[in-house]
C-alpha cells in the first residue's frame, strides 16, 4: 500500500511545478542561484523516479502484501517515508511561492535574506530526498535476489489465491440462511427461457456468493440438468487464451477429443475449437469473482447462444459487473440475520458437541457474532478458531476483547483477510487513499457524502477531470467505492444522490490495520505508537487530558474528532506541534476560543468548527491562505471578520447561527453579512447562509462561481437586485431564499438567467399567485428536482403550475401554505415524484390522487392537515407507495381509517405510521 503515499507525492509535484512560479525566485533571490535553479530539475528527477517505483509497486502489490521477506518490507517502509517527505517539502514550497507572489517589490527586498534561507532549505531537502530515492532504486539491483522473488510467475497464483471468496462455509453441510436465494437461483436455471441468459450474484466480500453458486452448480451437475459445465475462477489479471483452454477442457464430453497441442494454440484457433465443442449444447458456465466488465466481455463473446437455455453465472463484488446480467436475473446477497448468523456460528464453534451454545457463553457468543456483521465467511472462520478453544468464559472473553487484533494476525482467519485484501490491493490507485480515509471514523459511523467530498478534496486526493469540479470528481470516487461494495449505501437524499454511507465493521477493522501499518492514519486505540514521526492522520472520538499530553505528531496532516472529542488544551497542543495540518475537524467539541497562532498552520485546507462554542475568529485566520472549507455553522460566531477576504482559495463557507432550536419562530436561523472585499473570492462555491443586507446583495452579484447559496432575511424591496444577481450564476444548482418574515411577499420577476441548471430550490415566504408561471420557471423549471415551499399566506393552489413547469420533480414539500380546500393531483402531473410532504395546510380538507398522477411515489407525509377528515381519494391505487406517515390529524380521520380498514387496503405499503 506504499503506492498510496507515492501517488500523493506525485500529485503534489505535478501541481507545484506545473505553475510558473519559478521566475519570481530567479528575479528576487540572487544568492544560492545554482541550487535554486536546480529546483525544477530536482522535482522532475524525483517525479520520474517515483513514477518508476510506483509502477513497480503496482506490478508486485499482491506479493509485497504476502511476503515474509524483511528486506522487502523495510524497503517498502522507506519508500513510504520518502514519499511522505516529498509531500511535506512540496507543500512548503507551494506555500512560500504563493507568499512570494503576493508580496510587493519593497517587501520582497526587505525579506530577501529570509526568502533565500527558506528556498535554500527547500532545495536542500529535495536534494536529500532525490539522493535517497536513487539509493532505493539502486537497492533493487544490489538485492536482486530478493526483488526477483516479487517478479516470479507465482504472482498469478497469489492473485488467484487472494481472489477467492472467503465464504467457504457449509457447502457440504448445507447453507445457512440462503434458502430463498438458492430457490431463486435454481428457478433461473430452469429452461423456461431458451435463450442464453447471464445471471449475476453480487455483494460485499465474504457474503457467500461463491458458496451459494457452488452449491447450485454441484446440484445441477448431479441432476445432469445441462450437457456440459465449467467453473472458471477469473483472476484480476486474466488471459483470454488461458481461459479458453480451460473452457475447452471442461466442456468437452470426450477428453480424448481435446487436441494434444492445445497449450500451443492461441486466439482464433481456440475460438474455433470452443465453438465446435458448444455446438447444440446446453451449457452452464460460472465465472467466479469477475472484477471488471472487460473480463466478462472478453469471455462472453466466445460463448454462442444456440437456443438451448444455456446459462452463465457471474459472481462479483461490484455493481457495475453485476449490471451485465439481465435486469430480472440479478441477485444481491445481504448479510445474515441474527438468528441465521448465530446458527452458523454454533455449527462451527460447537460442531464436536450438540452444535448448541452453552448457557454460560451465550452473551459472549452473541457479542462475537454481532462483530462479524452477518458475514458468513467471518462467522465460519471465527467459529473454527473458537472450536478448539476451551469452552470457558475467560478464553472466549479474550477472543471478544481482541477481535480486531485476531482479524489481523490469527492464521485461522487468513481467508477473511485475503478476501478483503484483494479488494484493497487491486483498487484503482485514485481510490486507495479515499477508501483508507473512511476507516478512520468510528465503527458504524454514518459517513456524510458532503463531508467526505470536502475532506478528500482538502487532503489532495482528488485530481481534475475535464470540466468537472474537484467536488464532482470526488462524488464519482464515492460512487465507485459503493459500486465496489467497499462502502455500504445507507441513505440517499431527496433527489437520489448518496447522502450517507458506512463501512462494514470487518471491512473497517481490516482497512484500519492497513492504515496503521502504512502510518496513513490512526484512531483512538493507537495513540501510543513509537512511530510518531511518520503518522499522517489521527481520528479520536473521546478525549481526556492524557490524550493531549501524548499528542506529539510533528508530521500530522489530519486531525478529526467525532462525538465532541477535542478540548481547548488539545487544540493548543495540535497547533504547536503539528505544523503540516491540512484538516482540522473539531465539530461538536467543547471549544470556545480559537488560538491566535492557528495562522501558523500554513497548510490548513479544512477547518471544521460546527456546533462548537466558538464566538469569534482570530485575525490570524487571514494567514490560512490555503483554506478551502471553513465551517462555523451553529457556533456563537455573529460576524464574519473582514480577514477572511484574504482567503483566496476558499471554496465552501458555512456560517449560520441557530436562533431557535425548536424552530417555533419563522426566522429560526440567521445568516451572516458578507464583509467588504468578499467580492474578490473567485473560488467560492458554497455560501450557507448570507443575510440579505444591501451590501451583501451587492457583493453576491460578483460571486458567479457559486453552486450553493442560502440567503435569508429577504425583503420585497431586495428582490429585484437579489434575483438579478442570482441570474448571473450559471453554475447555481442549490438555492434557498427565505423572507424576512412570514408575511413578506417575494417577487421573482427579475430572476431571468439565460442558462442555469438549478436542481434544488427552497422558498420560505409568501409568493404571488403566478410565481411559478414566470419566465424563469417556464424556461428552466424542468431542471428542478427538489422543491420546498413554506409559509405563503396568499390563497392560491400551486399544484397546476408546478405540474405544468416542473415535470421532473422528485421531491416536493409544501408547508404552512394557504391553499384551496381541495388538493388534487391529476393524471400525468408528476411522473418522477418519489416524496410528497404536505404539512400545516389548515384549509385543506380533501386530497384527491388520480390514477397515474404520481406513479413513482414512494413516500407520502400528511402532517397537521387538521381540516382533513377523509383518507385521500385514490391512495390505495398508488402501487409504488412504500411509506405513509400521517400525524396530527383529526379524530374523524382516525375513525374513518379504522372503520374502512385502511390498514388492509394499503397492505402493499411496508411502513405506515398513523
Amino acid at each position: 500500500m506504499a503506492e498510496g503515499a507515492v501517488v500523493q507525492a506525485l500529485i503534489k509535484i505535478r501541481s507545484a511545478f506545473g505553475e510558473t512560479a519559478l521566475p519570481f525566485l530567479k528575479e528576487f533571490i540572487k544568492k544560492e542561484a545554482a541550487l535554486l535553479l536546480e529546483l525544477p530539475e530536482l522535482a522532475k528527477c524525483i517525479r520520474g523516479e517515483l513514477d518508476m517505483i510506483n509502477s513497480f509497486l503496482l506490478q508486485v502489490r499482491s506479493k509485497i502484501h504476502s511476503t515474509d521477506n524483511e528486506v522487502l518490507k523495510r524497503w517498502v517502509v522507506r519508500v513510504r517515508q520518502v514519499a511522505y517527505r516529498v509531500e511535506d517539502i512540496i507543500d512548503e514550497y507551494t506555500h512560500n511561492v504563493a507568499l512570494l507572489q503576493d508580496q510587493s517589490y519593497l517587501i520582497r527586498k526587505m525579506r530577501e535574506a529570509y526568502n533565500v534561507r527558506t528556498f535554500h532549505s527547500i532545495a536542500t531537502g529535495l536534494k536529500e530526498v532525490s539522493d535517497e530515492i536513487k539509493q532505493l532504486s539502486e537497492m533493487k539491483t544490489k538485492y536482486a535476489e530478493y526483488f526477483g522473488e516479487l517478479l516470479s510467475n507465482s504472482n498469478a497464483n497469489t492473485q488467484a489465491h487472494l481472489s477467492r471468496d472467503g465464504s467457504l462455509h457449509t457447502v457440504k453441510e448445507g447453507i445457512v440462511g440462503m434458502t430463498v436465494e438458492m430457490d431463486l437461483l435454481n428457478s433461473w436455471l430452469a429452461p423456461y427461457d431458451l435463450s442464453r441468459v447471464v445471471l449475476s450474484v453480487w455483494g460485499l466480500f465474504g457474503l457467500g456468493k461463491t458458496t451459494l453458486v457452488r452449491k447450485v452448480y454441484e446440484s445441477m451437475k448431479e441432476q445432469k440438468s445441462f450437457d456440459c459445465y465449467s467453473w472458471i475462477e477469473v483472476p484480476h489479471t486474466y488471459n483470454n487464451d488461458v481461459i479458453l483452454r480451460q473452457l475447452i477442457r471442461d466442456l468437452s464430453e470426450d477428453q480424448s477429443q481435446v487436441p494434444g497441442n492445445l497449450e500451443s494454440m492461441y486466439g482464433s484457433k481456440l475460438v474455433d475449437i470452443l465453438s465446435g465443442v458448444l455446438t447444440n449444447k446446453r451449457y452452464l458456465i460460472v465465472l467466479d469473482n469477475v472484477w471488471d466488465a472487460a473480463a466478462f466481455h472478453g469471455i462472453s463473446s466466445f460463448l454462442m447462444d444456440s437456443g438451448k437455455a444455456s446459462r452463465i453465472i457471474i459472481t462479483t463484488r461490484t455493481s457495475d459487473v453485476a449490471s451485465l446480467a439481465q435486469d430480472t436475473y440479478k441477485l444481491k446477497l445481504k448479510p445474515l440475520g441474527d438468528d441465521d448468523a448465530m446458527e452458523l456460528f454454533c455449527r462451527r464453534a460447537f460442531h464436536n458437541s450438540n452444535k448448541v451454545c452453552p448457557p454460560h457463553l451465550d452473551d459472549l457468543c452473541k457479542q462475537i457474532v454481532r462483530k462479524c456483521g452477518g458475514l458468513p465467511s467471518a462467522i465460519y472462520a471465527i467459529g473454527n478458531v473458537l472450536a478448539v478453544r476451551e469452552k470457558t468464559e475467560v478464553a472466549w472473553k479474550i477472543m471478544n476483547d481482541q477481535f480486531q487484533c485476531m482479524l489481523e494476525d490469527n492464521p485461522g482467519l487468513g481467508e477473511v483477510r485475503s478476501a478483503l485484501s484483494v479488494s484493497i490491493l487491486f483498487l484503482p490507485r485514485h481510490l486507495k487513499n479515499c477508501f483508507l480515509y473512511c476507516s478512520l471514523f468510528p465503527q458504524n459511523y454514518r459517513l456524510s457524502r458532503e463531508s467526505l467530498v470536502k475532506l478528500w478534496t482538502a487532503e489532495g486526493f482528488i485530481t481534475k477531470r475535464g470540466s468537472s469540479t474537484l467536488e464532482e470528481v470526488a462524488d464519482e470516487y464515492l460512487m465507485e467505492l459503493i459500486r465496489g461494495s467497499l462502502l455500504q449505501l445507507l441513505e440517499t437524499d431527496e433527489i437520489g444522490r448518496v447522502a450517507f454511507c458506512k463501512m462494514h465493521d470487518i471491512v473497517r477493522d481490516l482497512a484500519l490495520s492497513y492504515s496503521r501499518k502504512e502510518m496513513f492514519g490512526l484512531s483512538d486505540g493507537d495513540l501510543q505508537t513509537d512511530q510518531k514521526e511518520d503518522v499522517r492522520r489521527l481520528s479520536i472520538s473521546k478525549c481526556n487530558k492524557r490524550v493531549g499530553s501524548i499528542l506529539e505528531f510533528p508530521r500530522l496532516r489530519t486531525f478529526i474528532t467525532t462525538n465532541g472529542g477535542a478540548e481547548s488544551d488539545l487544540l493548543h497542543s495540535l497547533i504547536q506541534k503539528s505544523k503540516y495540518l491540512a484538516v482540522l475537524e473539531l465539530q461538536d467539541s467543547p471549544i470556545d476560543i480559537i488560538p491566535a497562532n492557528i495562522g501558523e498552520l500554513f497548510n490548513l485546507h479544512y477547518l471544521g468548527l460546527r456546533r462548537t462554542n466558538v464566538k469569534s475568529l482570530p485575525k490570524s485566520i487571514e494567514k490560512l491562505t490555503n483554506l478551502e472549507t471553513l465551517d462555523v455553522k451553529y457556533t456563537g460566531v455573529d460576524v464574519l471578520p473582514k480577514d477572511i477576504c484574504k482567503l483566496k482559495k476558499l471554496r465552501h463557507l458555512f456560517a449560520e447561527k441557530l436562533i431557535d432550536r425548536n424552530r417555533q419562530v419563522f426566522r429560526y436561523f440567521k445568516g451572516m453579512q458578507l464583509p467588504h472585499g468578499f467580492s474578490h473570492m473567485n473560488e467560492i462555491q458554497t455560501l450557507e447562509t448570507v443575510e440579505a443586507t444591501k451590501d451583501s446583495i451587492e457583493l453576491l452579484g460578483k460571486l458567479t462561481a457559486l453552486r450553493t447559496l442560502w440567503v435569508e432575511n429577504v425583503h420585497r424591496v431586495d428582490c429585484t437586485k437579489l434575483f438579478a444577481s442570482l441570474s448571473e450564476m450559471e453554475n447555481l444548482s442549490s438555492l434557498l431564499v427565505s423572507a424576512s418574515d412570514e408575511y413578506e411577499v417575494l417577487n421573482f420577476d427579475s430572476f431571468s438567467p439565460s442558462e442555469m441548471k438549478l436542481q434544488k430550490l427552497i422558498i420560505r415566504g409568501c409568493l404571488e399567485n403566478d410565481t411559478f408561471d414566470k419566465l424563469v420557471f417556464k424556461n428552466l423549471g424542468f431542471h428542478i428536482k427538489y422543491l420546498s415551499l413554506s409559509s405563503s399566506r396568499l390563497g392560491n393552489d400551486p399544484f397546476p403550475l408546478l405540474a405544468k413547469n416542473m415535470k421532473n420533480l422528485i421531491y416536493l414539500s409544501i408547508r404552512k401554505w394557504c391553499c384551496a380546500e381541495e388538493v388534487a393531483l391529476r393524471k400525468d402531473w408528476f411522473p418522477r415524484l418519489t416524496t410528497l410532504f404536505l404539512g400545516d395546510m389548515k384549509q385543506v380538507h380533501t386530497v384527491v390522487i388520480e390514477p397515474s398522477a404520481v406513479e413513482s411515489l414512494e413516500a407520502l407525509y400528511l402532517v397537521s392537515l387538521t381540516a382533513m377528515t377523509a383518507i385521500p381519494t385514490g391512495l390505495e391505487l398508488v402501487g409504488s407507495l412504500r411509506k405513509l406517515v400521517v400525524w396530527g390529524q383529526s379524530d374523524d380521520f382516525k375513525l374513518e381509517w379504522k372503520r374502512e380498514n385502511w390498514e388492509m387496503k394499503l397492505r402493499h405499503v411496508p411502513e405506515i405510521r398513523i
